[in-house]
């Protein structure tokens, strides 16, 4: 193979398979951003050409050796196609600049590619689309290279089948084992001693006879897991233990299983859950916390509750044992939901920005978010839901049929309608250390996708005047900040003296809502449950332009849905808090209509809507 400079900004890699030489006019046109693959060494990076996308060929070879695509195989009609043109070619060009466009799929459950479509035959049209190519290849080096493709593809996702649980009956399929049997008596037998052992053994044990019993194949599979435990010095070994063992144990009947923002928290609508049962049904359900090391407030050494460490051993344990999980975001996509247990998907907001299938259709972090969103909330018993149109997002942005969820509220937001609630919010003062007599700002911006430097290394610079406000407003007011946790720790805040408290690590946000006395937001959902107090809310948009493209992706209008002003400038935030009662005479008819449409569920018991629903069983026992 013959590097040439090649253009890595491009977006599309084609490559020209040829059997005569390049034309100058081609010559010129690629102005040397190719790579050339040549002699026998191409088949060293078989994988980039074992695709027919991003090929060209020339038509007369194709018509002089009649070359087809298998129209009997609808998922891998390429392979025989590709492996005759490669027989027949001794050239292979990579251009760098584009040639055509294809259509990336990101919606595996509405508009799956071929390839993401769910075909319990997927195998069967895998292993004839390779046997068809075998069996016209000639032995020798494209045989070889070949046989090593298809051989590292069984290795690497065959058996990952194989381990899953609902698919093990894929080895009890007589046909299919025939079919591989037959189809490792075409592969190059040296190519299977590069296998690794367990692999090695399994396959040849099939090529010795289709039959393998299941049990073989299912000893096989678990050493290949346990090897890589080892390999990865013992992680992992807590998930082997969750699917071997704590799965097959019994149900805990009254156990519930709470998780908070992945363990980062104790908090939001899971612990105001936990609280409600705790006061109303003293000593009748076990409870167990799942939290990371270093949170700072945890239910620990509260009456029938554990506090367990995510992804510990315990953590596995309770997981598969407890009959109830009370969950806010998603569990993992390897939870396997076992009879008789009940999952509760508390959720964390009312959505502003668009959700899974209603995003856009383009490739993401991971290309199979949605299909692993729809397959997780599959599992979910229960949505629980704070208004009519989360119901109505839900239905289209979750595919979540409407009777499995909540018209509730959120529990977490029953703080914000309790009838001490004034007294709740002195004693947050005081063990926040805040003078009684100060009147609160809450700043809650949105974390921007592009505030970083670099994996891990984020950046973030306040674009509110704090310097101006304490001049301001400092005799009367504080400043409580709420960032994202991503850049919580790289804020400054040690030249304000106590005229700033930087409760970004605070645990309970609905806490901060009931202190504050004003809210200062962006782009983020934190407004929906603040309007609940029927308090001032002032959107800080200094980035509003910029951020055009991205509110197209909102489901509210911010120019016309919002409760309040939006303001670009210091000096506009500055106007209105010096003026607040002139801000909520002039937004009181859209505050009225944004807390009809968004908070008329929220009256200070949705805890007991959702208990009494969820639990129900339980407690009329």
């Amino acid at each position: 193979m013959r590097n040439r400079p090649l253009n890595l900004s491009a977006d599309l890699l084609t490559e020209l398979p040829t059997t005569t030489p390049i034309p100058a006019v081609v010559q010129n046109w690629l102005t040397h951003k190719y790579l050339l693959f040549t002699g026998e060494d191409r088949f060293e990076q078989f994988g980039r050409q074992a695709k027919i996308t991003g090929k060209i060929l020339n038509r007369q070879p194709v018509q002089q050796h009649h070359w087809q695509f298998d129209e009997t195989n609808a998922l891998y009609p390429d392979y025989h196609f590709l492996t005759q043109a490669m027989l027949a070619t001794p050239t292979y060009l990579r251009l760098a600049d584009p040639l055509y466009v294809r259509v990336k799929h990101n919606d595996p459950i509405n508009q799956p590619s071929i390839h993401q479509l769910e075909d319990p035959h997927r195998w069967h049209h895998r292993l004839a689309a390779w046997q068809l190519a075998l069996v016209d290849l000639p032995v020798g080096p494209l045989h070889v290279a070949f046989s090593r493709f298809t051989l590292d593809r069984l290795h690497r996702y065959l058996y990952q089948a194989l381990a899953t649980s609902s698919e093990t009956t894929v080895a009890d399929s007589p046909a299919l084992m025939d079919q591989l049997h037959d189809y490792l008596q075409l592969v190059d037998p040296d190519t299977l001693r590069e296998l690794p052992h367990n692999s090695r053994q399994i396959l040849r044990a099939i090529r010795r006879q289709p039959r393998v019993p299941q049990f073989q194949i299912n000893v096989l599979v678990r050493l290949r897991q346990l090897n890589r435990v080892i390999r990865h010095r013992g992680r992992g070994i807590t998930r082997l233990a969750y699917n071997w063992w704590f799965t097959k144990l019994p149900i805990k009947p009254r156990t519930i299983l709470y998780e908070s923002f992945l363990g980062r928290n104790f908090s939001d609508s899971p612990k105001a859950i936990y609280n409600y049962l705790e006061r109303n049904y003293p000593g009748r359900f076990h409870h167990v916390w799942v939290m990371n090391p270093g949170v700072s407030e945890t239910p620990a050494g509260r009456p029938n509750t554990k506090v367990i460490k995510r992804f510990g051993w315990r953590y596995m344990y309770y997981l598969a044992t407890a009959k109830f999980q009370v969950i806010n975001m998603r569990q993992p996509k390897w939870f396997i939901k076992r009879p008789g247990t009940k999952f509760l998907a508390t959720w964390h907001g009312t959505p502003l920005k668009h959700l899974v299938f209603d995003m856009d259709n383009i490739a993401s972090a991971n290309p199979l978010y949605k299909s692993i969103f729809y397959q997780q909330s599959r599992q979910w018993d229960y949505l629980v839901t704070a208004n009519q149109f989360s119901v109505d997002v839900f239905e289209h942005a979750f595919m979540y049929p409407t009777d499995q969820m909540l018209p509730s509220g959120y529990p977490r937001n029953d703080i914000l309608s309790a009838p001490d609630k004034d007294e709740q919010a002195q004693q947050i003062k005081r063990k926040l250390g805040i003078p009684l007599n100060k009147k609160i700002i809450l700043y809650a911006p949105t974390w921007r996708d592009d505030d970083y430097y670099g994996v891990g290394d984020y950046k973030f610079t306040l674009k509110l005047d704090i310097d101006r406000l304490k001049r301001e407003l400092g005799d009367e007011y504080v400043l409580v900040l709420r960032t994202h946790y991503f850049i919580t720790e790289h804020l400054d805040t040690t030249g304000f003296g106590d005229f700033v408290y930087n409760e970004s690590s605070y645990d309970d946000i609905s806490e901060l809502y009931l202190i504050a006395d004003v809210l200062i937001t962006d782009y983020s959902s934190v407004f929906f449950d603040y309007a609940i107090l029927k308090r001032p809310i002032l959107y800080f948009v200094y980035d509003y332009e910029k951020y055009g493209s991205v509110l197209r992706g909102f489901y509210l209008n911010m120019e016309t849905d919002l409760p309040g002003p939006l303001l670009k400038t210091n000096d506009d935030v500055l106007a209105a808090l010096h003026d607040l009662p002139a801000v909520t005479q002039q937004y009181a008819a859209a505050y009225q209509r944004f807390s009809q449409r968004f908070n008329a569920w929220e009256d200070g018991h949705a805890s007991q809507r959702v208990v009494d629903t969820f639990f129900a069983d339980e407690l009329h026992h």
